[in-house]
């Protein structure tokens, strides 16, 4: 039986399930626990847990937040208070900041010749903040590009002429964010950014933990990123980072983290949640 699946996306960012759909595949996977862990903000938390409670998960609260310390980096939360004023104002910051940036695509991809209307993104993202997932599929849609991965690869990635920067929040900020609201901060597939000594950084800024387990870590990388936080004194995570059948990766539940780190992660969330006056979460 996998244990805990701590990293998937519903429909209230970038995925393409409802909350509800997602703890439903959960249950069939046989996974004990999950986090929703929705980018820059906690709409589908009430739905998931609500859920869980219909099929038997454990529903921990979740959030992926997306920072910058010289590349983007995102960082994931869990077991904080999602009614936190602190974590409410950054994330309706990010939230406001998607509205604006998937504008400023469209204007671009116009002035490229492959024009995708503000309200197709919109309707894309339906209760969503747009990205440029909703982007992306827009452009199929339009029959511009014939695959969401086209769309990334010729317009919308990383230094492909369609992008645009998004809002500047770094690391720390999210970490101290996250600490106030009696939650934990864990760096999200650091495989992608760079070796285990990138995260010295966020160690120093009071970082919990890593997420040593992802689809796009190998053994190597894994291995590596074990040791690093065993050295360290941090916790360790992992999951799918699911976002839907459409957009690839793994399923549900094919990457999850044992008990035994469970257990240690709930550990010190209870820490956390003790030193700002937060009731502790049930082991």
């Amino acid at each position: 039986m996998s244990y805990a699946d701590l990293h998937l996306h519903t429909k209230h960012s970038d995925g393409e399930w409802t909350p509800r759909k997602v703890v439903r595949e959960a249950a069939i996977a046989r996974v004990s626990c999950i986090a929703i862990t929705d980018h820059d903000q906690t709409g589908g938390l009430p739905e998931a847990i609500e859920a869980g409670a219909d099929f038997g998960i454990r529903v921990l609260s979740g959030v992926e937040l997306s920072t910058f310390d010289g590349t983007d980096r995102h960082v994931l939360g869990y077991g904080f208070d999602p009614s936190a004023e602190s974590l409410r104002i950054l994330n309706e910051g990010a939230q406001a900041d998607r509205f604006v940036r998937a504008e400023r695509i469209c204007e671009r991809l116009a002035a490229l010749g492959v024009p995708v209307e503000l309200d197709a993104v919109l309707a894309e993202a339906g209760d969503a903040a747009p990205g440029r997932p909703h982007v992306a599929r827009a452009l199929v849609r339009a029959r511009h590009v014939r695959t969401i991965r086209e769309a990334f690869d010729v317009w919308l990635g990383d230094g492909k002429p369609a992008c645009v920067e998004k809002r500047r929040v770094e690391p720390r900020e999210a970490i101290r964010v996250l600490h106030e609201a009696g939650g934990v901060a864990v760096a999200a597939h650091p495989g992608i950014v760079g070796g285990p000594e990138t995260l010295d950084p966020l160690v120093e800024a009071g970082l919990d933990g890593v997420e040593v387990k992802h689809p796009l870590h190998g053994d190597r990388s894994e291995a590596a990123f074990d040791e690093y936080a065993l050295g360290h004194g941090l916790v360790r995570t992992g999951g799918s980072d699911f976002h839907g059948p459409r957009l690839g990766g793994v399923s549900v539940g094919t990457v999850a983290i044992s008990e035994e780190w469970w257990g240690a992660l709930l550990e010190r969330i209870n820490e956390r949640r003790a030193a700002v006056g937060r009731a502790e979460l049930a082991v």
